[in-house]
């Protein structure tokens, strides 16, 4: 007789897309303390692809902390604190490194290398399509101190 005690979920796939709207690769949910399977958690987990050449970003979570590992190809991970401190990364094959960054950072992952980047992303907070945490910023606006003024003031409705 075959037990039935081993729980199946089904991933879900989402196309992701750039600040301009164009296609920028996908990303699959792997875990998640709102997908009604996973127990013990806070926070989701999930793989994200980058096409090569290709950014992601820039946007700005409110509310979630970022825990980012490359594990295949490699990336080059831009963080903005402020408009005038910012800090970049490569990473990837041949340098594993797992990085984080805090709630109201303006963050872009980039694919500097010729193959898809897989890249393994744990946010805490969960992503929650009823809470509008995600600030998209185009990358030649980063700079700007209107961006910076926007992003303020956009951080400023989620703080208690």
């Amino acid at each position: 007789m075959e037990s039935d005690f081993v729980k199946i979920k089904s991933c879900k796939k989402v196309g992701t897309k750039h600040t301009d709207g164009s296609p920028n690769g996908w990303l699959l949910e792997i875990i998640s303390d709102r997908d009604g399977f996973t127990e013990g958690l806070t926070g989701q987990a999930y793989v994200t692809v980058i096409d090569p050449s290709v950014v992601k970003g820039y946007h700005i979570h409110a509310l979630a902390r970022y825990h980012v590992t490359c594990i295949k190809g490699k990336i080059r991970s831009t963080v903005y604190q402020s408009r005038t401190d910012k800090q970049s990364v490569e990473y990837g094959e041949g340098d594993f490194k797992t990085i984080k960054y805090p709630p109201g950072c303006a963050h872009l992952i980039e694919n500097i290398s010729s193959e898809p980047a897989y890249i393994i992303i744990y946010r805490d907070v969960s992503w929650n399509t009823d809470i509008h945490e995600q600030l998209d910023i185009a990358p030649e606006r980063i700079e700007t101190e209107e961006a910076w003024k926007e992003i303020e003031d956009f951080c400023k409705k989620f703080r208690s």
